[in-house]
């Protein structure tokens, strides 16, 4: 049987490949930190902080938040991440437990892996960010000495063949379930998406700013960019199906993807100082990626948790709703 903490390292640096790693704002070039290094870099020095104090580590602070975002998502590949830094503590204990109570090695390793990401999901509230690398070691520790004191019939059923199936690696986006709200009314499912895509144009042509939403969609069909949905969730509509996939995006990519902390606060409702008090207590609702001394939020996740609708739309469909409007204004 294939070594699971080797399966997490070669998915985890498939992904990555010799790309830098950005663990603030999830990519390297939107990033305000210039220096980011490649991910067999980054592992090791994420391993040599998770052997330090757990507290003052900010890497681990900001590796965690990303975990988080991933997840919310939908992506399980920052979940990996952090599985494959704390692969090298869990290797070492596995093989000596595996030696001395004479049971399978990747039973124990199994068995480790599911417990930490059983921690994982358990911490996502209530936890500070910078405990939650311990617990999952801890647990994983006392998960391994357990089955290493059962009898040695007893087997794990979990495989690591579990990181390759969507329903065990990573839960669907509550965005993305949510992104089809403003006309569930509407059975015609195509007549939906049209009305959601112009009433999107009207609302940006009445704030004034449908012009920068102009030179987008002048990307989008250029080819200089893509559509999101086409990499992620396809609608199976007929107009979907005869119109170019690249020319639908998500209402959330006309946004930035990451704001301050400040301007996340602004929005909640809250003040600066009690959501820095919210994020050291664990108690934040959306994850909060560390960048030197400040903190970013994701636009989606914010979107989310202010019950925004992350609609799909169409470039025509948006066009047409802002012509509409901008007619009918006085």
């Amino acid at each position: 049987m294939a070594d699971i903490f080797g399966q997490i390292e070669r998915e985890v640096r498939k992904t990555f490949a010799n790309e830098p790693v950005c663990v603030h704002v999830g990519d390297y070039q939107e990033c305000d930190i210039r220096r980011h290094p490649t991910y067999p870099k980054f592992r090791a020095e994420a391993i040599r902080s998770g052997l330090q104090s757990a507290p003052s580590s900010r890497l681990w602070e900001s590796l965690i938040a990303m975990g988080r975002l991933s997840d919310l998502d939908g992506d399980h590949i920052w979940r990996l991440v952090i599985l494959d830094c704390i692969a090298p503590s869990l290797r070492s204990l596995s093989a000596r437990i595996s030696h001395d109570f004479r049971v399978e090695c990747e039973e124990i390793r199994s068995a480790m892996v599911t417990t930490a990401l059983e921690v994982w999901a358990d911490t996502a509230m209530g936890v500070p960010p910078r405990h939650v690398r311990d617990r999952m070691v801890k647990a994983a520790f006392e998960v391994a000495f357990r089955c290493a004191r059962a009898t040695s019939s007893e087997h794990s059923t979990d495989e690591p063949e579990m990181f390759d199936h969507p329903e065990v690696s990573a839960q669907e986006s509550p965005l993305k379930q949510s992104s089809i709200i403003l006309a569930s009314n509407i059975r015609n499912a195509d007549v939906a998406e049209q009305l959601r895509g112009e009433r999107a144009g009207a609302l940006l042509q009445q704030w004034g700013c449908f012009d920068a939403v102009r030179g987008f969609h002048d990307d989008l069909r250029s080819g200089r960019r893509s559509g999101s949905v086409s990499q992620a969730m396809k609608t199976s509509q007929l107009r979907y199906l005869i119109s170019n996939p690249d020319l639908y995006y998500y209402t959330s990519d006309l946004y930035p993807r990451y704001i301050g902390l400040p301007e996340a606060a602004s929005v909640m409702g809250v003040t600066e100082s009690a959501a820095r008090r919210l994020i050291k207590d664990g108690q934040f609702p959306l994850p909060a990626a560390r960048a030197g001394r400040s903190y970013k939020v994701s636009v989606r996740a914010l979107m989310h948790f202010k019950d925004i609708p992350d609609a799909i739309v169409h470039v025509d469909d948006v066009e047409n709703g802002a012509l509409h409007a901008r007619r009918e204004a006085p």
